[in-house]
């Protein structure tokens, strides 16, 4: 038994492809921000159990999240019209891996959550583990309730008579359906596995593949398809300029952390701070004012850094990184109030 074919669909770059596995040994090559590393990474969050807590948001092709967005301001449009709330409408949109096996018919007890039908003889067998909403109802209703929420808190602050000068761009969380899950992207999110018809299976069209159309019927795998079957190890590529032993905090933004953790009054108020006074999550008109500091700090901060890393920008585009099809690099801050 051995894998013939992995097809990767709207995964970060990877938009529609299909990677042919060797028997001994397949090797990825090509050019920077060609997707080496993003097919490497839909092997790893799919077929590794323990890996999907790293899916987020920013795994789905990125020219899809303006339809995600789209999507969201429907149901606000039909909400706010007392209209039956459309459809979610996801399939398009999902990033998801598919694994064509051949198995000899000596090894059905391994594969035999598998098997399409009871008259498999050996041969082809495929298995799509697609990254799809939990409960496409329950995220809708919750984003609308989110989006209520602020739209209410923006309403008192108008009325409330403020002489400072508001920046234009000050919207509260949630902006759109996409910030939504920019945050809550776990809660709504999961894994599922479905079995694949192998005479359905489509040749690429001009080196795009054509992943066979999942329908409502078709079968759903219970458990994890692959346990014992497949293993994933990876050596990360190096790509900075230098590197850090710090271990990451997962509760505060996965960022690094040393030695001041360890103290104990300072961990405890900003685990406080995180779970009740934050004022990006369900800030309340008091946390206005600071709010609009906070943005005029970062357009501020962002014209600075502009200006300061302009030469070095311009000195890497010349070396044609990132890419000659991707867009030029922007320094953009992010001020946390934590």
């Amino acid at each position: 038994m051995h894998i013939e074919i992995i097809e990767i669909a709207n995964f970060r770059k990877l938009k529609s492809v299909r990677i042919g596995i060797s028997n001994e040994t397949t090797v990825f090559v090509g050019a920077n921000n060609s997707g080496k590393t993003s097919a490497m990474l839909a092997l790893r969050y799919f077929l590794v159990e323990q890996e999907r807590v790293r899916f987020s948001l920013n795994d789905f092709t990125l020219s899809h999240w303006p339809v995600i967005d789209e999507m969201g301001a429907s149901w606000e449009q039909a909400k706010n019209e007392n209209e039956p709330l459309p459809a979610s409408n996801w399939e398009s949109l999902l990033p998801f891996l598919d694994v064509w096996l051949n198995a000899e018919k000596s090894e059905a007890h391994l594969v035999q959550k598998l098997i399409p039908t009871l008259d498999w003889d050996g041969g082809k067998l495929g298995v799509r583990l697609q990254l799809e909403p939990k409960d496409a109802i329950n995220l809708q209703k919750n984003y609308l309730a989110a989006r209520d929420d602020a739209r209410q808190i923006d309403e008192v602050d108008q009325k409330v008579e403020d002489t400072q000068a508001k920046p234009k761009s000050l919207l509260l969380w949630p902006r759109s359906l996409t910030d939504f899950l920019q945050r809550r992207f776990s809660a709504y999110f999961t894994v599922k596995s479905y079995i694949l018809d192998p005479a359905k299976l489509e040749k690429p069209d001009h080196g795009e593949a054509k992943p066979q159309y999942l329908s409502e019927d078709s079968p759903f795998i219970d458990g994890e398809p692959f346990k014992g079957l497949i293993r994933i190890d990876e050596i990360g590529a190096q790509r900075g300029f230098g590197h850090s032993d710090g271990s990451r905090d997962f509760d505060d933004g996965n960022s690094l952390v040393g030695s001041s953790s360890t103290r104990r009054m300072s961990d405890q108020l900003r685990r406080y701070w995180n779970k009740h006074l934050d004022p990006f999550e369900n800030p309340d008109p008091k946390d206005i004012a600071a709010l609009r500091a906070i943005e005029q700090a970062q357009q501020a901060f962002d014209e600075r850094l502009g200006d300061g890393f302009s030469a070095a920008i311009q000195e890497v585009e010349g070396m044609g990184y990132p890419g000659v099809t991707d867009p030029k690099l922007k320094i953009s801050s992010r001020l946390k109030p934590v």
